[in-house]
């Protein structure tokens, strides 16, 4: 047995890549987009100032009228709030209420299909639905509701909603499936019905990653420029009610869209225009950070 004794095996060192150079790319590539973040705001700040330090200008009013010296930016941002509100009013239930169809009551093979499908909706571009929207919807609102034109806050509501449906459904999918199966089987074994499983146990667990969605959903919905605009009409000017959905109406993007290219650089009407896109990305960066906050809250239920 002694001449059987194991004997150690020489093997060659085996070298260990190091990672300092990868860590210092990472790093570098975290920098490069927060400088960018940055650069981006310091730019409009700059481009604002002329409209910013003139005291006259009123930018707050509801007047908008570049030739008599009236930029009035409240019909826009209402605008804006109004129709993603529409939006999300009709987009979270449903997209919500289709995720647990989804992930509850469908097969695995079917799950994955229908996730494939979701994230090419979500994946044509803004324009297409804008066509669709022109060629059908409103036209559609139009005869419903027997108006002149159904280029309306209506109809971009509605159209912004099939556009942000994809990511709702999808993420909020993620984050149902997420949910641990021990958490379904325990609950099954007290004798709650499935739905019962799905409203008390599920919901509750993954609501956090759900308005997550939500408000990345909202964030890709502050963004869209020509589908709003091609829909939404072209009125400088609130609501008669105020609340009247049928009436046309501009977005901050619409009204970017269609007149930062007529307006002279470093002029007034130019200044204004990037105080509006600059509001835009407040609302943009604070809706993706307190997204970001809400997904790591919490660690997901595997």
């Amino acid at each position: 047995m002694s001449q059987l004794a194991l004997k150690p095996i020489n093997r060659p060192a085996i070298a260990i890549p190091k990672w300092d150079g990868l860590r210092r790319y990472a790093a570098g590539s975290a920098l490069s987009s927060s400088a960018f973040i940055l650069i981006i705001l310091a730019t409009l700040l700059v481009q604002s100032g002329p409209a910013l330090f003139t005291n006259d200008l009123n930018l707050f009013s509801t007047e908008w009228s570049p030739t008599d010296g009236n930029y009035g930016i409240i019909p826009m941002i209402f605008g804006t709030l109004i129709v993603m509100s529409i939006a999300m009013i009709i987009a979270l239930p449903l997209g919500v209420l289709s995720a647990i169809y989804i992930a509850e009551t469908r097969s695995d093979r079917l799950r994955r299909f229908l996730k494939s499908s979701l994230e090419v909706l979500a994946g044509i571009p803004s324009i297409v639905y804008g066509l669709i929207g022109v060629a059908y919807l409103s036209i559609w609102i139009a005869k419903g509701f027997e108006l002149q034109t159904g280029r309306v806050i209506l109809t971009a509501g509605l159209l912004l909603a099939l556009m942000i449906l994809p990511t709702i459904m999808s993420l909020s999918e993620d984050a149902i499936s997420s949910v641990s199966q021990e958490y379904r089987e325990n609950a099954a074994s007290l004798g709650l019905y499935h739905y019962e499983v799905i409203k008390d146990i599920v919901l509750p667990v993954a609501k956090t990653d759900i308005i997550g969605a939500g408000l990345l959903a909202l964030g890709r919905a502050l963004g869209e420029t020509m589908a709003v605009m091609l829909v939404i009409g072209s009125l400088d000017r609130l609501p008669s009610p105020l609340f009247n959905v049928l009436s046309s109406s501009q977005t901050i993007t619409s009204k970017l869209g269609r007149e930062i290219a007529e307006s002279a650089f470093g002029s007034t009407h130019f200044s204004v225009l990037v105080i509006m896109s600059l509001i835009l990305v407040v609302f943009t960066l604070i809706l993706t950070i307190a997204a970001q906050k809400l997904f790591n809250k919490e660690p997901r239920h595997a």
